[in-house]
């Protein structure tokens, strides 16, 4: 008999518990305590549902056999796992009680219950089971959390709440998904599955609407005025604004007739500074991580996709150097935050990220930014433990791979940025006057860094005040005279500029996620009800499941992410334009669920009402059976393309029947096969795989070339052959001279072709002796060379190496002369990034700077270097600043301030780098 089995959730959670709590000896299906105790671990689902197929009733997928709500939902145990389910088995039918140390969570709390119903354990009798929530995995969170377990009897209502959710969302998901898909069959004849479910069919809807958004933008033209004040104290900029009827700032005019109007009525007037303001105004840190900050962050910082985050993210908190990571809170409970400054401290000795730590550690209780009991939900913040990667650089089970270690770091910058006090700002801002129209000027000056010195302010923050959200609309300007009110203040130049509104941004996986977080953006204010806008504001999905349900709208192609950019399949589309309108869609509809579900796991909903709504809800999808039919119907005859729902992709027309072509398995073939059309082009010719351009080209009547085909003969060389369609059929020929040309011979016109040893003229049997020779200075010349030469341009050959020892390789340009091969040097012009804005002269690129390649001859003292306050300027931005007067905007200079990204100009007054809007 054991006194205490303790049931973890994963093998590697049940060695960190075991470990903490005395280890005595390690086994294949659970650890033994010192203590007689016996820590043992369920592998993630190891209890799975059985599939729909199991229940003989609703095998057929028919609308008559619909809605799916099997009652009781049947589970069965997970085939590869049955070992270990045997084991747990055994275990606790010999144990005095259990202890519950699985995710502590809902979806936790149901894994364990579900394994424990398995074995046919009394979880509620008295007595015989506990709870162990921990918050991360290192010992001494373990050793406390098992000082202070609490009978599991006080987790019923979680466990219920898990309970009805994984019922609820079996039912709805496959009673949608069988009725969308046997709709659409019986309507349309495609055989496709279409998934639908309580949380993916809303974050589809996200998608929809987003791409529809960019789709249907058309861009508006607008005109800025931005005046130059002259004043006795100085000169300064003002963009000019006012208020609408509203009360709202419009700063833009819709016509340039209306801009300038308003110019021409200010130009030269003398107004007065209406109104002039200076302020200290305190920048707060961003609130501490949760797992859809930290993805979102990790996206913009490190460009990880969400995959690649929550896989990093979880190994380094299975390696113990992070709290837990799925986590919708971005807060810490008091005595957690107590918890993190001794871990701190403890870090802080041994670190090697010692310049992100303050001088002094100090308590964050008290700061309601990062710790509020009340908003802490079941588990706080993503923080760091107290454990040192450096001591761990040579164990390979707690070694962090660089992606973890950047991973890290970024979870500890963002810590302790909450630890350094609060960025100060002076603003400056002032109102001018003139001729009834107003202006608004603002500067920013950083008094104090704070913790900006270690993070980058989040630019794009929902947290901005509406001061700053004002100073973007209007622009800020570097630097304001003191004025004071109802100081002259004149006109003296005022711009017109331009500009057109930018078409909403395409998402990021990481924007997906984070529209789902915060889903109650997307309904309509008006109409939805007030409990469930607040619900909302804690999103849709779960922390642990947002991440899976875009996997699955990707899994099911209704979209595609791409560098972590998701783009709106045709399936996705049409899938979404069929049920916009369904209730299963309907965001406000999946917050009432989540709010209900909420309200079993606080004890104030029945669990077993709940069930009843849901499967009263199972019926109502199919209530729009009528309108479904209409809608498939309509889309039928309006759609050009092959298909609504299968993405399939049409690689051209079928010369022989006029019907699409699309790609199979083997072949690309015409989809009127069934009709009869037998047209295919397979996807290997003679051994050699035809790329789809390839066969894109066949199908408009292009010839292709097929290279390096292998003979059937050993001994004989690859050859190539040309292919072209010809009454359906592949036709082929071999290459002639004229296809093999480079160009033509610069003596007697005829072919120059490639050989063995050079590129010689074709005519070689008639006399001509042309010749390029392979090698040049013992340079291979390339066969993408020759074209040009024999174009009568040059060549730049670089590298090449001197004949006599001790001297620098050079570069030569290369050209043809009465049919020899001649050379010259680079001169300054071949070099050239752009013409010196001092004297116009060739602007050359050094190891270090960019300068007047005529600074010797004249003088001329333009020179900038290549780093400039850490960044690196590329020849290519460098060309941009000379042609277009500033350089795209550039990220992560750095400066006394904290880091910045602005775009540089030149001043030439001063001979360096100035910075743009």
């Amino acid at each position: 008999m054991y006194n205490r089995v303790i049931l973890a959730e994963k093998p590697a959670m049940g060695t960190d518990i075991a470990q903490a709590l005395e280890l005595k000896s390690k086994g294949r299906h659970y650890h033994t305590l010192t203590n007689g105790d016996v820590v043992t671990w369920a592998i993630g689902h190891v209890i799975q549902l059985k599939e729909p197929d199991s229940y003989p009733e609703y095998k057929e997928w028919k609308l008559e056999n619909l809605p799916f709500i099997p009652d009781p939902v049947l589970t069965e145990v997970d085939p590869d796992k049955k070992d270990q389910v045997s084991a747990i088995r055994e275990l606790v039918s010999k144990a005095k009680c259990v202890v519950i140390a699985t995710d502590a969570g809902r979806e936790g709390e149901h894994i364990a219950r579900l394994v424990l119903q398995e074995c046919k354990y009394p979880v509620n009798e008295s007595g015989r089971a506990f709870r162990l929530w921990l918050s991360d995995l290192t010992p001494e969170t373990i050793q406390k959390a098992y000082a202070n377990m609490k009978d599991a009897r006080q987790y019923e209502n979680l466990a219920a709440s898990a309970q009805v959710r994984a019922n609820a969302d079996f039912w709805m998901g496959i009673t949608a998904t069988r009725f969308f898909s046997v709709m659409v069959h019986d309507i349309a004849r495609e055989r496709v599955t279409l998934s639908a479910g309580r949380v993916q069919t809303p974050t589809l809807r996200i998608v929809y609407d987003r791409e529809m958004a960019i789709q249907n933008f058309v861009a508006q033209p607008f005109y800025v005025l931005v005046s130059d004040f002259q004043t006795s104290s100085g000169n300064y900029p003002g963009q000019w604004f006012k208020l609408n009827e509203e009360g709202k700032t419009v700063y833009r005019f819709d016509t340039k007739d209306k801009a300038d109007e308003i110019r021409k009525k200010v130009q030269g007037q003398q107004g007065s500074v209406l109104q002039y303001t200076e302020k200290s105004v305190k920048r707060y840190a961003p609130q501490l991580l949760h797992e859809g900050s930290i993805k979102t962050e990790a996206r913009k910082q490190l460009g990880f996709s969400l995959q690649k985050t929550k896989k990093v993210l979880q190994a380094v908190y299975d390696k113990k150097y992070c709290t837990y990571p799925r986590t919708d809170s971005r807060h810490m409970s008091e005595n957690a935050a107590d918890e993190l400054l001794e871990k701190l401290t403890k870090l802080k000795e041994t670190s090697k990220y010692q310049q992100y730590f303050p001088n002094i550690l100090e308590s964050i209780k008290g700061k309601t930014r990062f710790v509020d009991n009340k908003k802490v939900t079941e588990h706080h913040a993503i923080v760091p433990t107290d454990r040192n990667p450096e001591h761990y650089k040579d164990g390979e089970d707690k070694k962090l791979t660089t992606d973890e270690e950047k991973l890290y770091e970024l979870i500890l910058r963002h810590t302790l940025a909450a630890f350094h006090p609060e960025g100060v700002d002076k603003e400056t801002e002032v109102i001018t006057s003139v001729v009834g129209e107003s202006f608004y000027s603002k500067a920013v000056m950083v008094v104090s860094e704070g913790w900006r010195k270690i993070l980058k302010p989040q630019q794009d923050s929902d947290e901005s005040s509406e001061d700053e959200s004002k100073a973007d609309q209007m622009g800020n300007v570097q630097k304001i005279p003191q004025l004071q009110e109802g100081q002259a203040a004149t006109a003296a130049n005022i711009d017109t500029h331009t500009g057109k509104t930018s078409k909403p941004k395409r998402m990021y996986d990481s924007d997906l996620q984070e529209a789902m977080e915060h889903a109650g953006r997307h309904v309509d204010a008006e109409t939805t009800d007030e409990e469930v806008k607040q619900f909302l504001k804690s999103g849709i999905g779960t922390p642990a499941t947002r991440s899976d349900i875009i996997e699955t709208l990707k899994r099911q192609k209704y979209i595609e992410i791409e560098k972590n950019l998701v783009y709106l399949t045709d399936k996705g589309k049409h899938f979404m334009e069929l049920i916009y309108e369904h209730p299963l869609a309907s965001i406000e509809l999946t917050g009432e669920f989540e709010k209900k579900l909420n309200e079993v796991a606080e004890g104030q909903r029945s669990a077993t009402a709940l069930l009843e709504e849901f499967k009263a809800f199972a019926h109502d999808i199919l209530s729009m059976k009528g309108k479904l039919q209409v809608q498939i119907e309509a889309m039928q005859k309006d759609n050009i393309k092959l298909s609504l729902f299968s993405n399939i992709e049409e690689v051209g027309t079928c010369p022989i029947c006029g019907k699409p072509v699309i790609e199979g398995s083997k072949g690309y073939g015409c989809s009127a096969w069934k009709e009869g059309c037998k047209f295919t082009i397979w996807k290997e010719h003679r051994n050699v795989k035809l790329r789809e351009k390839q066969v894109r080209d066949l199908l408009e009547g292009k010839e292709i070339l097929v290279k390096d085909i292998l003979p059937s003969q050993d001994g004989k060389k690859p050859y190539d052959v040309y292919l072209k369609l010809k009454d359906g059929k592949l036709e082929s020929r071999f290459p002639t001279i004229e296809d093999n040309s480079l160009g033509d011979c610069p003596v007697c016109g005829k072919p120059v072709v490639e050989k063995d040893k050079n590129f010689g003229c074709s005519g070689f049997k008639d006399g001509c002796k042309f010749a390029i020779w392979k090698e040049f200075r013992k340079v291979e010349l390339p066969r993408k060379a020759i074209k040009p030469l024999l174009a009568g341009k040059e060549v730049l050959l670089q590298n090449i190496q001197p004949s006599e020892t001790g001297k620098k390789a050079y570069d030569v340009y290369i050209f043809l002369k009465d049919g020899h091969l001649q050379t010259r040097f680079p001169i300054a012009d071949d070099n050239s990034v752009g013409a010196c804005p001092l004297c116009s002269k060739p602007v050359v690129e050094s190891d270090s700077y960019y300068g007047c390649s005529a600074w010797r001859q004249s003088g001329c003292r333009f020179k900038l270097s290549k780093e400039f306050l850490g960044v690196i300027i590329t020849p290519a931005q460098f060309k941009k600043l000379m042609k277009n007067g500033k350089t795209d905007k550039l990220i992560g200079f750095k400066s006394s301030k904290g880091l910045f990204d602005t775009a540089l100009g030149y001043d030439q007054n001063l001979n360096r780098y100035s910075f743009m809007k």
